[in-house]
Formats: structure tokens, C-alpha cells, sequence
């Protein structure tokens, strides 16, 4: 039971909290009345979130989460330095620390269960999106080919979809709200699926308080709930040792 915990935790310290599920209903794509751009349905859901002030005002982001695995609770730390380019997801268990995840100075690393591994390639590149807390305005900056995909659904409620491809031909598929414009759902090959739920403002920035992930290596949907969320704090140094 532990070992599945602890598998778990492995997924969580390294994945990208940009996606979610989505149901049958998604499969069923209608056509647009009206031309919208993949650039419009950003900018609409940077309005939705907080607007472009706010956006351009963040410096840094920590985000406490929590979830539960076969009756075991994990914590996770998530701190976005966008400022100096640093990110650091910390995933822990009664305590201690089960997985860390690291990106400082253009280099990446994860330990994982007392062993630590250098991130490099493919997957550096695809986690660099990490060191910005609303990585959706600067997709072009991180190398995406970005276009308008159609329309979907999300659990029932029409949605835009945005297709994203990085310099190395992966594809990742956004789902944001036709009526709100908040982003419902991400989903891809590499990271799978990710739902984004119960939005709430978190010092004047909307973000979801309830994340579902769901990929082949997890043998059911993860909950993870957010428990803090603050910005633009003193950051301490050591925190990214």
C-alpha cells in the first residue's frame, strides 16, 4: 500500500497542475458560429483570472495543496518563483519528505525516495512552464505553436479548445469555458488528464481550489485539494537548496 503511496507521490512532485477529466461528451465537437482565435480564448481567460494588471503584478506564488491515498494524506508544497526563474513542488507524508521536485538556474532535478535524478531534455523543456505562475501568457516565450482547436465539452459546459505543441511536436489540449473563460481541463499523452474545479479568489487571482488528475500510471482519478494560496512574499533562498 505504502509503495503505491509513494509511486503516486513520484507523479505529483513532477507534474505540470495545468490539466483535468473530461467526460464522453467531449468526443462530440460542433462548430463555431463565429471565428475565434487561439490568442482570444487566452486573453479571455487572463480577464477571467484576475485581468492583465494583476497577472503582470505577480512575482511569486506558494501553493499549499492536499490529497489522500488509500487512506494516507500528502502534502504538497508548490512555490513558483517567477521573478528569479525558480520552481519547487514538495511532496510530503507525516512529515517527511516522499518526493522534491527543483528547477533553478536553467537545471532541473527530483528526488524521489532518497534518490536524486537530473531532469534534462525533453522534459526540462516541457517543465519550464513551472517558473511562471500563469504560464498561458507567455506561450509563445516558452516555444509553443498555439491554435484554436474547436469546441468541446467539459462535464457538460461548452468549451473553447486550444491546442498547444512545444518545439518537440508534443500536442497538449486546453479546454477553457465558453461563458466564464476559466480554464476546465488539460489533457495530453505524457501528462494525461487534469480537471479544474471550484474556482475561488485567492488574493484577488482566480484560481481552482480542486484539482482531479488522472493518467495510465494511476489506477484511479487523484483528488488534490488547495488548501493556501499566497503571493508576492519574501522568498527565502534556502527554500531552493
Amino acid at each position: 500500500m505504502k509503495k503505491t503511496a509513494l509511486a503516486l507521490a513520484v507523479i505529483l512532485a513532477g507534474a505540470n497542475f495545468e490539466s483535468t477529466a473530461f467526460t464522453e461528451g467531449t468526443a462530440n465537437m460542433e462548430l463555431v458560429k463565429q471565428e475565434v482565435t487561439a490568442e482570444e480564448v487566452v486573453q479571455k481567460y487572463i480577464a477571467a483570472v484576475g485581468g492583465q494588471a494583476m497577472v503582470d503584478g505577480l512575482r511569486n506564488m506558494e501553493m499549499v495543496m492536499e490529497t489522500e491515498i488509500q487512506g494516507m494524506t500528502l502534502n504538497i508544497t508548490v512555490i513558483t518563483d517567477q521573478e528569479n526563474h525558480r520552481a519547487l513542488n514538495l511532496t510530503e507524508m507525516n512529515g517527511n519528505q516522499v518526493a522534491k521536485t527543483l528547477i533553478k538556474d536553467g537545471k532541473g532535478t527530483v528526488v524521489s525516495m532518497g534518490k536524486e535524478q537530473e531532469i534534462t531534455g525533453e522534459r526540462l523543456n516541457s517543465m519550464k512552464s513551472q517558473t511562471y505562475i500563469v504560464p498561458e501568457m507567455y506561450y509563445t516565450d516558452l516555444g509553443y505553436e498555439i491554435s484554436y482547436d474547436g469546441t468541446g465539452e467539459v462535464e457538460g459546459e461548452k468549451a473553447h479548445r486550444v491546442l498547444l505543441k512545444d518545439a518537440n511536436g508534443v500536442e497538449t489540449r486546453e479546454y477553457y469555458s465558453i461563458e466564464s473563460g476559466l480554464k476546465l481541463m488539460t489533457e495530453s499523452e505524457v501528462a494525461g488528464k487534469v480537471v479544474y474545479e471550484d474556482y475561488k479568489d485567492w488574493e484577488g487571482i482566480t484560481f481552482p481550489s480542486k484539482i482531479t488528475m488522472s493518467n495510465s500510471m494511476m489506477p484511479v482519478p487523484m483528488e488534490v485539494k488547495v488548501i493556501s494560496m499566497k503571493m508576492n512574499q519574501e522568498l527565502d533562498d534556502q527554500l531552493f537548496d
